[in-house]
């Protein structure tokens, strides 16, 4: 993308922003966790090297207020409330695989488990309460969440028929580790190549442990932990098994696969969606050559950590036609590896929502290689494998 400084300076001046940031959220002290590093290098980076569109432009500023405005509350309750970081997150259930390998549907059945510790989008929009809200009672994180999905569905059904989602579903945690501003996956909403560069440049585990206190904070909120585990999903995780390892030593994995002939273009597909709301240019060849540039080198980090860290993580693999076909029997296999029992109640639970929840009911989206300039040798040479 060109390098094109925006007209509205303030959105990417750091001063600025900060000043903002404690302005609405009536709050000073950011804490000792380290970010502003990140922060410059994003202002920067997305000053100089993106063409936002207004949408994109207001989308842009109100994320990183949301997430300082939440950092912000978070230092606040850790100031009132030191125990928070006490709360054991230490032995997460983590879902990972490309995007568009059943990830979100396998997911959001685990979810359905009564026992397990969920994420649902309001969770992950915003982690910290809104000042007024009453214990136990989000309702003002929850109608948040549901204004941003009605904002989606009426301006970008596209991306709703790629990835639906609704506020009281389970998401992604990437939504957590981008509070660190410090991931790899920031450059997938500010798609600046110098972001890119200078995010794979760094480790990983800074946003890991920001994240891990963010669950922290939320899982305090629940009432503690009380024999519950995190259910987490992120195509993110792809490429950080040492991070996922060093913060949650505990962690039970499950890594869902597909033919890359398949994901690839699908996912270029929901990249476009992106695209298409945000930023001023929209070149399809320009998305499946940054696809491949993008997860190749994640894909490749992923298959030499699996070598190097086969005795210290616990993993099984599942392949997308078991997702669809037979995801219980995934379910199963995950929990059985995690230590956990699963009852009747779990199970029933599980195969009633994904009795009631079809792909697809945003439409479905079209897409071919051809589009994005994709070939199986191209692929392959990018990923070392099709993975099929």
């Amino acid at each position: 993308m060109n390098s094109v400084l925006q007209s509205n300076k303030e959105v990417f001046d750091f001063q600025h922003v900060i000043n903002s940031a404690k302005q609405n959220a009536d709050l000073e002290d950011f804490g000792p966790d380290l970010f502003e590093e990140p922060l410059r290098m994003l202002l920067k980076c997305a000053a100089n090297e993106v063409r936002f569109k207004p949408a994109g432009l207001m989308n842009f500023e109100m994320s990183v207020q949301r997430w300082l405005v939440n950092r912000l509350r978070y230092a606040d309750a850790i100031k009132r409330d030191p125990e928070i970081l006490d709360e054991d997150v230490s032995d997460p259930i983590i879902i990972l695989g490309m995007p568009r390998t059943g990830t979100t549907k396998l997911q959001r059945m685990m979810s359905a488990d009564p026992t397990a510790l969920t994420l649902p989008l309001w969770k992950v929009q915003n982690p910290a309460p809104f000042p007024d809200e009453v214990p136990g009672k989000p309702d003002g994180r929850i109608a948040f969440a549901r204004a941003i999905q009605e904002a989606q569905l009426e301006n970008n059904p596209e991306f709703l028929a790629s990835h639906e989602r609704a506020a009281e579903e389970a998401e992604e945690d990437s939504d957590l580790l981008l509070f660190a501003f410090d991931y790899l996956m920031m450059y997938i909403i500010t798609p600046s190549p110098t972001l890119l560069t200078w995010l794979r440049g760094r480790s990983s585990l800074n946003a890991y442990t920001f994240q891990a206190k963010l669950l922290q904070f939320l899982q305090w909120q629940e009432g503690g932990k009380k024999g519950r585990r995190w259910i987490l999903k992120n195509p993110g995780h792809i490429g950080n098994l040492d991070s996922i390892a060093a913060v949650y030593p505990n962690a039970t994995m499950v890594h869902l696969h597909r033919n890359l002939l398949d994901v690839v273009p699908s996912y270029c597909r929901l990249i476009e969606s992106i695209h298409q709301e945000l930023f001023e240019e929209v070149d399809p060849l320009w998305i499946g050559q940054d696809t491949l540039n993008y997860w190749g080198p994640e894909f490749k980090r992923q298959a030499a950590q699996r070598q190097q860290m086969a005795d210290d993580v616990k993993l099984i693999d599942a392949p997308y036609d078991q997702v669809v076909a037979d995801p219980l029997s995934i379910v199963e296999e995950v929990y059985a590896l995690a230590g956990r029992p699963l009852t009747e109640v779990s199970k029933n639970a599980m195969t009633g929502w994904a009795d009631q929840n079809t792909q697809h009911k945003h439409g479905k989206p079209d897409y071919s290689m051809e589009r994005y300039g994709l070939t199986e040798a191209a692929i392959e040479e990018a990923f070392g494998t099709l993975d099929r």
